[in-house]
């Protein structure tokens, strides 16, 4: 878990980490669920997936200031290919540059954040991908297979 202390009020600082997202290469949909902003690669060719969260507490110490934690998961446990760091360190990197272009004036963060058009932000945390379901389909096909394969050589295997 990294946990920062930005110079931004809350809204600025919810703004900044949606344009960080937005930024992000790899991040496919993110939601804001109001004290969390969960970002997700979604299913790929070597990967279940992953995903970046943001936690952004309600309750702060200072209104000029926010803290936020963020951290990496797995999408899938058993997903050996997944790097969850990887997407972490490059939205940290977006966040960062993003906080070096908008030098303390939160405008021009909602400004990046709203020009794009085809924004990646979903609605609802249901609307994410999620690549829990596709591992039980391989997991399943390949268990069928197995299945199969084992029946063929014991069919060709008896005289």
């Amino acid at each position: 878990m990294t946990t920062l202390i930005l110079k931004y009020p809350r809204g600025g600082t919810k703004e900044l980490v949606k344009s960080s997202f937005e930024s992000t290469k790899g991040i496919k949909q993110y939601n804001d669920g109001g004290s969390r902003i969960v970002g997700k690669t979604g299913m790929s060719l070597w990967s279940y997936g992953e995903s970046v969260t943001v936690e952004i507490p309600i309750n702060q110490t200072s209104e000029t200031e926010t803290m936020i934690s963020v951290t990496a998961d797995k999408e899938v446990a058993m997903n050996i290919t997944a790097n969850p760091d990887k997407y972490k360190s490059r939205f940290l990197s977006e966040l960062e540059n993003i906080r070096e272009y908008s030098t303390g004036n939160t405008h021009n963060i909602e400004r990046k954040h709203t020009r794009s058009v085809n924004t990646k932000e979903v609605s609802s945390a249901n609307e994410l991908r999620d690549g829990t379901l596709s591992a039980i389909i391989v997991i399943s096909i390949t268990l069928i297979l197995c299945f199969i394969f084992a029946n063929i050589i014991i069919i060709a295997v008896m005289p």
